[in-house]
């Protein structure tokens, strides 16, 4: 090749290579992004200031109340206070009492009725109180009413009712008075009442109406409409001029209204006409003393004991009957079961025990 042509050849062979690693470095540089700038936020005071913390006001502290008995907190004793003069003062001397012998501090309330007083037992606001047996069955289902202590009224800690007839109606005779106990069961006594009339002393008396009504419910013995003659002397009076009623039903156990002075004296025959045709056990218990659940078992059973030394102070039973306006001759520790005879002759009735125990006084 001629040098001249040679010398062209190798300038072309430079001028390309220089071409090509131009190209080759432009491809390998990297391009600019194109950036978007970011806006600034608008500021604004409500969005960045920090809000302040509500305060969260501290809860009201509940005070503790100390133990029960402790001042401050007092056994409470309910008393449905009777028209007695000083009936109150009996039932502070009785708390105060019952207080210095148990070391537990006590506060009387008094209520005028007994709708009053059961209210205040049904709201936990009464630990001790005294009761009628249909008050104490009543608060009992309720689950309100523990028996402690069961008074002695008249030699007695229950009593009962007798039926009675004129010798000349004809009816069968189950007890004798010579031995003064039945001859015979209830239901032939009682069911030879069916279709007769009856005279009953008042349709709010434990005795004179609920206890009887259950008896010839139990012997499944129908009678004629009662007639109410509001005594028990008036009873008798009835049965022994007859044409009024067919029998009829007085208390038993805790005297005979049959030899009161009343009777011998103005219907002195009656003795010789009217007799007891059968007679029931003890089965109505007397007032009781009762506690509230609420009551803890080894401060009932502490008062329980007071009460009993109390009862045979020289001043105690005296105590206790003016501030019950009920004479008690002694108390006498019992259970629950004191009252199943009496459950099992009040229960056929189905009674409304809240109506009965609110409206009326129990005789």
């Amino acid at each position: 090749m001629p040098k001249s042509s040679y010398q062209s050849y190798r300038q072309w062979v430079l001028t390309t290579m220089l071409i090509v690693m131009l190209a080759l470095l432009t491809a390998c540089t990297p391009k600019e992004e194109a950036s978007t700038p970011t806006p600034s936020p608008t500021w604004t005071p409500d969005q960045t200031a920090t809000p302040k913390p509500t305060a969260t006001p501290r809860p009201t502290a509940t005070p503790t109340l100390p133990p029960l008995g402790e001042a401050g907190n007092p056994v409470t004793f309910g008393f449905v206070l009777p028209q007695l003069a000083n009936a109150d003062l009996a039932a502070k001397d009785l708390t105060d009492l019952l207080s210095g012998e148990t070391g537990y501090a006590m506060e009387v309330l008094l209520y005028p009725d007994f709708e009053s007083l059961s209210t205040a037992i049904l709201q936990g606001e009464v630990d001790l109180f005294w009761v009628n047996p249909l008050e104490y069955l009543y608060l009992n289902e309720q689950g309100f009413a523990e028996v402690m202590l069961m008074t002695n009224h008249q030699g007695v800690f229950s009593y009962g009712v007798q039926f009675i007839a004129n010798m000349y109606r004809g009816f069968e005779y189950f007890f004798d008075p010579e031995t003064n106990e039945n001859t015979g069961d209830i239901l032939p006594a009682l069911q030879q009442f069916a279709g007769t009339r009856p005279c009953f002393l008042d349709p709010h008396s434990t005795p004179g109406y609920y206890v009887p009504m259950g008896l010839l419910a139990i012997t499944s013995t129908p009678t004629q409409d009662p007639i109410f003659v509001y005594s028990y002397n008036a009873i008798i009076r009835a049965i022994y001029i007859q044409g009024i009623c067919d029998f009829g039903v007085t208390y038993a156990l805790t005297g005979d209204p049959l030899t009161s002075s009343d009777i011998m004296f103005n219907l002195p025959d009656a003795q010789n006409q009217v007799f007891v045709v059968w007679r029931s056990d003890g089965l109505i218990p007397n007032v009781s003393l009762s506690a509230s659940p609420n009551l803890p078992v080894f401060m009932r059973f502490r008062i329980e004991e007071a009460m009993l030394r109390v009862a045979n102070s020289a001043d105690g039973l005296y105590i206790i009957s003016s501030a019950l306006d009920y004479q008690v001759e002694a108390l006498r520790s019992v259970e629950d079961n004191f009252y199943n005879g009496f459950r099992s002759v009040i229960y056929p009735l189905a009674l409304d025990l809240q109506a009965l125990t609110h409206t009326a006084p129990q005789q």
